[in-house]
C-alpha cells in the first residue's frame, strides 16, 4: 500500500477492501462523517439505513450469507448504543460483524471523565464488551471491543481484528474512533498484525492434532451419528463423505442446517420431531463438530444423548458445561480432524434417514398442528432456487421456515435463534439483498414493525427482496404461549397498518395470496430484481421446534 496522505477514515476503508468487503452499512452523524467523505471508486460502498439497529443486523445477514467479514459503521453515543440488540444477536450466533463507531472527539476531552460533550460516555466500548469475541493468549483474556485514542491505534486496532475477527471461532467486535482522529491525514506505513495476536494465529494453523483419544472411545462402535453446527459450516462436503463412510445420520443445530446435506444420512428436520430424537437414542456415540448444544437445539438438555460424545471444536468450553463428553479435541482445523477419522472403519446402513424423513412430513402434513406450517414449508422449498437466500424472523412462519425447509447448501437460510431477537428479519434481509442476491424474509406483522422504517431503505435502493408477511393480528408465539400457561391474552393483540397502502407508500409491490397459492405468488418472484411485499393471514400453528411444544407426546 502506498504511504500517500489519506484520512484515518480513508486508510480503513481501504483496509476493509483490501479484504473483500465491497458494502458496510451504515447511518452518518455528526461524527462519523469522515467515512462518508472518504467514500471512493474502489471502497466499500455504504448502504444507508434508516437505525443504527438495522446496520448491524444487515451485516449480520451479509455475514450469514457469505461466510465472511461484514461491517456496520455508526455514530457515538445513542448511535452506538441503539445496535446493541444487533450486536448481540451476531455475538451470540458467531457471526463474523465488525462494528466500528465514532466517539467523542479527543480535543475537547476531559482527563477525568466525560464533561458532557455532544454524545459522550465515559467507556463507550464497555457497552460491547460483554458479548464481544474472547480470545485467550497466555492466560490473558483479550476482549475484541476496543475505543481507541489516536490515528497509530485504531488503525493497527483494524488490522488486528480484521484477522482475529475472522479466525475461528469466528465472532463479532467493536472499534470506537474518535471523530476529530477519523478526519485526521495519515501517511505513515500500515502496520502488519500485532506480534502476539500473529503469534495466537500462527499457533491455530500449525497446531497438531491429537485423535487417539477420539478413535479409541469410537472403536467397536457400529451405530455413530454425527451432530454439525454453525462451526462447521465450513467443512460441510467434508462431513457428508465422513457420514457415508460412517453410514452417520447428520443431526444438525439451527445455525448448522445443510452441514453435509449432500450425504444420503443427512436428516432434514430437527431434533425436536420424536422419529428424528429415536434415530439419536439408537447411536451408540455421537461427533459433535462446532456446536455449543445449546438449549434451544437440545430442549433444554432433555434429549436422550448416547453415553459416548466426542466434541471436535475451535472453542469446546461453552459445549463442555453443557455435555459430559468422553474425547475433546480443541482444534479450529476440522478439516484435519476429519481426516484423520477416516482412520475409523467403514460402517454398515443402520437406519435409513430418507425414509424415516418422508413418513414424518407426510405425518406433519396430515395433521391439525401440522398441515398449514408444512404447507408453507413446501411452497417456499418448491418455488424459490437454492442459490437465493432466505431470511426469517422471530415469528410462528420463521419458525417453520428456519428448522423444517429443506436447504441445498450450507448458508441457505438465517435464524436468529442465537439469541433469539425479534425484529431480526426485515433489517437483516438488507444484507445478503444489497449483494444482489434474490433475498425472502419471512417475517410476521409484529416482528415488521420493529423496522418499518427500512421499507424506505428497500425501495432507495431497488433491492431484489421478496418480504414474505404473515399477518396473524399480533405477537402470534406470545399468544400461543399464553394459551398453553393459561394465562389471560393481554398484550399480544396489535393493531397493524393497511398493508398495501403501506407499500405504495414506499413504492413497493404489493400482492396478498393464501398458502394454496403461495408457491406460484414465490416462483414469480423468485427471479425479479426490485422489492416485493407478500401478504398472507392464514392461521399457523407452531411447529415442535418451539419451546411450548417440547412437553408434547409424538403425535398419533
Amino acid at each position: 500500500m502506498e504511504n500517500t496522505s489519506r484520512t484515518v477514515a480513508a486508510v480503513i476503508l481501504d483496509l476493509l477492501a483490501e479484504n473483500g468487503v465491497k458494502k458496510a452499512f451504515g447511518i452518518p452523524g455528526v461524527h462519523n462523517l469522515g467515512f462518508w467523505n472518504a467514500l471512493a471508486a474502489g471502497r466499500p460502498e455504504i448502504v444507508n439505513v434508516r437505525h443504527e439497529q438495522s446496520c448491524v443486523y444487515a451485516a449480520d445477514g451479509l455475514a450469514r450469507a457469505s461466510g465472511k467479514l461484514a461491517v456496520a459503521i455508526t455514530t457515538t453515543g445513542p448511535g452506538a448504543a441503539n445496535t446493541l440488540g444487533a450486536f448481540g444477536e451476531a455475538a451470540i450466533s458467531g457471526s463474523q460483524v465488525l462494528v466500528i463507531s465514532s466517539e467523542a472527539p479527543m480535543k475537547s476531552r476531559s482527563g477525568d471523565g466525560a464533561r458532557g460533550i455532544l454524545h459522550e460516555m465515559n467507556d463507550q466500548s464497555a457497552l460491547f464488551s460483554p458479548l464481544a469475541k474472547r480470545i485467550l493468549i497466555n492466560g490473558k483474556e483479550i476482549v475484541l471491543a476496543k475505543s481507541t485514542t489516536s490515528a497509530e491505534q485504531a488503525i493497527a486496532t483494524v488490522v488486528d481484528f480484521i484477522h482475529l475477527l475472522t479466525a475461528a471461532p469466528t465472532g463479532a467486535g467493536y472499534i470506537g474512533i474518535p471523530s476529530d482522529i477519523l478526519n485526521q491525514e495519515f501517511s505513515a506505513k500500515i502496520p502488519a498484525i500485532s506480534n502476539e495476536y500473529a503469534q495466537y494465529l500462527s499457533k491455530l494453523d500449525t497446531e497438531v492434532v491429537d485423535l487417539s483419544k477420539v478413535l479409541s472411545v469410537l472403536a467397536g462402535k457400529k451405530k455413530i451419528g454425527i451432530w454439525a453446527g454453525g462451526g462447521a459450516t465450513e467443512v460441510s462436503d467434508q462431513i457428508a463423505k465422513l457420514a457415508d463412510h460412517l453410514n452417520a445420520p447428520i443431526f444438525t443445530s439451527f445455525a448448522g442446517r445443510g452441514v453435509g446435506c449432500t450425504s444420503k444420512n443427512y436428516l432434514d428436520l430437527p431434533i425436536h420431531e420424536p422419529e428424528i430424537e429415536g434415530i439419536l437414542t439408537q447411536c451408540e456415540a455421537l461427533i459433535v463438530f462446532g456446536s455449543q448444544l445449546d438449549g434451544m437445539n437440545t430442549k433444554n438438555w432433555s434429549i436422550k444423548f448416547p453415553q459416548v460424545i466426542c466434541v471436535v471444536d475451535a472453542n469446546p468450553a461453552i459445549t463442555l458445561k453443557n455435555i459430559k463428553a468422553s474425547a475433546v479435541i480443541q482444534s479450529s482445523k476440522l478439516d484435519k480432524v476429519i481426516e484423520g477419522l477416516f482412520a475409523l472403519p467403514a460402517l454398515p446402513s443402520w437406519v435409513d434417514v430418507k425414509s424415516i424423513c418422508k413418513q414424518v412430513r407426510s405425518k406433519i402434513s396430515q395433521t391439525q398442528k401440522g398441515s398449514a406450517g408444512l404447507s408453507l414449508v413446501t411452497a417456499i422449498e418448491e418455488s424459490w432456487p437454492t442459490q437465493n437466500y432466505i431470511v426469517c424472523d422471530m415469528a410462528i412462519s420463521g419458525y417453520w421456515t428456519g428448522v423444517y425447509c429443506r436447504v441445498g447448501r450450507v448458508r441457505q437460510i438465517a435464524y436468529p435463534v442465537g439469541w433469539g431477537t425479534l425484529g431480526f428479519g426485515l433489517p437483516a434481509s438488507i444484507g445478503p439483498s444489497a449483494s444482489a442476491v434474490p433475498t425472502l424474509v419471512v417475517c410476521g406483522d409484529g416482528g415488521i414493525a420493529f423496522g418499518l422504517g427500512e421499507l424506505a431503505t428497500v425501495s432507495q435502493e431497488k433491492l431484489p427482496l421478496t418480504i414474505l408477511l404473515h399477518d396473524d393480528g399480533g405477537y402470534g408465539m406470545l399468544r400461543f404461549d399464553q394459551l398453553v400457561m393459561k394465562h389471560p391474552e393481554r398484550g399480544v393483540n396489535l393493531f397493524n397498518p393497511n398493508w398495501q397502502q403501506l407499500a405504495a407508500a414506499f413504492e413497493i409491490e404489493f400482492t396478498t395470496t393464501d398458502l394454496a397459492g403461495l408457491k406460484k405468488v414465490l416462483a414469480n418472484r423468485a427471479t425479479k430484481k426490485t422489492p416485493a411485499i407478500v401478504l398472507i393471514k392464514d392461521s399457523i400453528y407452531p411447529p415442535r421446534s418451539t419451546s411450548p411444544r417440547w412437553p408434547e407426546a409424538a403425535d398419533k
